[in-house]
């Protein structure tokens, strides 16, 4: 089937010489396709393919038994379709806590400075570190600061024309397209800076909504906190530089707050007023 067999018998018109070039170019297309294949099973005979399989297996099996609908089951195998190398940022993280303490400091600075430089209190803190060395002097307690908090990410995955909403969260955005309230964001964005206040009234809510796949990576208050008392004897500044921006925020958000709610007491009061005049002018004489 794959060969041609010349030797024994050979063309003698041109039918049988055309029969032949086609026999020929079929067996050059088969013997690429089957080698390629081969290829290309050879090169994903890894664990990481294996469990992928199986994942895909099991869920093909909960969709069949539940007789899923089929849009939904479009939507299923797509999201972990795409969500298929979300396990590689669980292996980089496993492979930072197998590093010496010096070269995760060295590595999460290189890896997390593009939105570490788009969070205020995180750029102050960088521009304090470079200062420092500068200076000539250690900065290795500050870098490992860094190192800890990008120990305590979380990925999400949220699929097309999902919404979400955090509070008290940091965000950013490591694939897809979001919509975060009116403006479009693409990778690399950041939002939810405020996380770091306490009182959840002065925080700006920011409605996200995925426009494509997308993927997260989540700092949550409480275990930046935690990072925070873990290094304040050694760290201290990150704390004061978070303190001084939460204090500044807090302040003027409380300020916006305080002249919005004066403001909507004297609408109200105006209001009140406005009906006393026009109940009076419409009592008889």
């Amino acid at each position: 089937m794959t060969s041609v067999g010349y030797g024994d018998f050979g063309p003698r018109n041109v039918l049988e010489r055309m029969v032949c070039t086609w026999i020929v170019l079929t067996s050059g297309l088969s013997w690429a396709y089957i080698l390629g294949e081969v290829c290309a099973i050879v090169s994903e005979m890894t664990a990481e393919s294996q469990r992928f399989r199986k994942k895909m297996h099991h869920l093909n099996s909960l969709m069949e038994e539940q007789g899923l609908p089929t849009p939904l089951r479009c939507r299923l195998r797509s999201f972990f379709l795409q969500n298929r190398h979300q396990v590689n940022f669980a292996t980089h993280q496993k492979l930072m806590q197998n590093m010496s303490p010096q070269l995760q400091a060295e590595v999460s600075t290189v890896v997390n400075l593009p939105w570490l430089q788009k969070v205020p209190f995180f750029h102050n803190f960088l521009a304090h570190i470079q200062a420092l060395d500068a200076a000539g002097m250690d900065t290795t307690n500050l870098h490992a600061c860094i190192a800890d908090i990008s120990q305590e990410l979380e990925m999400k995955a949220y699929a097309q024309r999902e919404s979400f909403n955090n509070v008290q969260v940091l965000h950013i955005l490591a694939r897809g397209l979001v919509v975060l309230n009116t403006r479009v964001a693409s990778n690399g964005a950041v939002w939810g800076e405020d996380f770091v206040l306490a009182d959840v009234p002065l925080i700006e809510r920011v409605a996200g909504f995925a426009l494509t796949y997308v993927e997260v990576l989540c700092l949550k208050r409480e275990r930046f906190m935690t990072v925070i008392e873990k290094r304040r004897a050694f760290c201290p500044e990150l704390g004061q530089i978070v303190r001084r921006y939460c204090v500044r925020i807090a302040v003027y958000r409380g300020i916006l707050a305080e002249a919005r709610r004066l403001s909507l007491l004297r609408v109200e009061e105006e209001k009140r007023t406005e009906a006393a005049r026009v109940s009076l002018e419409n009592v008889p004489e």
